[in-house]
């Protein structure tokens, strides 16, 4: 008989067991869902502040000019500008023998700018869909943004064009694109565009 009662003590014991691996599974998977989400968050609000913060150094930079001329991420000339007038944030920058070899956004992914006479365009790579999504139907108006661009593939949000009202899309790369001549774009229109990847891209045109 104290066996049988040590047995069931000892079957009682592997239960709770199991049922605590399963509680502390739970919260890990919890804990993990909430890491993430809290990153995402931290990634769009830090991408936010810096597009606001470039697009005031530019605009401070070369208001003396009257133009963006000369503006470029592209080119040795573009990048020394960019370097020596400290547009872009340190945390952005990677830098090899005094020149800039890469410009990083929040999530990874490039950033690029050029100057197209009266506006510039600054460009951000391979975001996330939520991230697309948010950015897009951020209120952009507040850094003067006149045109927001979504793409569905980095390659092809370089070929920006600007001009017109209301919102055109059409086909370029391996996916598509939509811009829309405001700061920002409906939310339909950024799920529209944005998709479950993480190779999204978004252009603002700022005068």
């Amino acid at each position: 008989m104290r066996n049988l009662e040590i047995k069931n003590q000892n079957g009682r014991s592997m239960i709770e067991m199991l049922g605590v691996l399963a509680i502390i599974d739970v919260l890990s998977v919890g804990g993990i869902a909430g890491y993430s989400k809290a990153m995402m968050k931290y990634r769009i609000n830090k991408t936010i502040e810096q597009i606001t913060l470039i697009a005031g150094n530019v605009r401070t930079f070369f208001a003396p000019q009257g133009n963006y001329d000369g503006l470029s991420s592209n080119s040795d000339t573009g990048n020394a500008i960019i370097k020596k007038a400290k547009i872009i944030p340190d945390e952005m920058l990677t830098i090899t023998d005094g020149a800039i070899t890469k410009i990083e956004n929040a999530f990874g992914g490039s950033a690029g700018f050029i100057g197209r006479g009266n506006f510039f365009v600054l460009m951000i790579n391979k975001i996330p869909q939520e991230a697309c999504i948010e950015l897009s139907t951020h209120d952009w108006n507040t850094i003067s943004a006149h045109a927001i661009e979504v793409s569905r593939a980095d390659t092809s949000i370089y070929h920006y064009g600007g001009g017109g009202k209301g919102c055109r899309s059409g086909a370029q790369g391996f996916g598509g694109w939509l811009e829309c001549s405001q700061g920002s774009m409906t939310l339909e229109q950024a799920i529209q565009y944005c998709e479950r990847k993480d190779d999204n891209a978004i252009a603002l045109a700022i005068q």
